[in-house]
């Protein structure tokens, strides 16, 4: 049982590990991007903040979006 424990643990330490150095990744990518490109750092935020904002649930590209029912 504690080495079942032990695995579950390093498991968990590998994937919070692995998920922040993706997201330091990407904080790089943008620092660079904001100075050589800013249009598109602009363009990425916007699709990223557009996709979870609820404001436009409408959109079928939001993760808030419920299609119509169909009668």
């Amino acid at each position: 049982m504690k080495n079942l424990k032990d695995n579950i643990f390093l498991w968990f330490v590998k994937a919070v590990f692995a998920w922040t150095l993706i997201a330091l990744s990407f904080d790089v990518f943008m620092l660079i991007t904001s100075y050589v490109n800013p249009q598109l750092e602009t363009k990425i935020g916007n699709a990223i903040m557009w996709k979870i904002d609820g404001t436009f649930k409408d959109s079928p590209d939001n993760i808030w979006y419920k299609s119509p029912k169909t009668k």
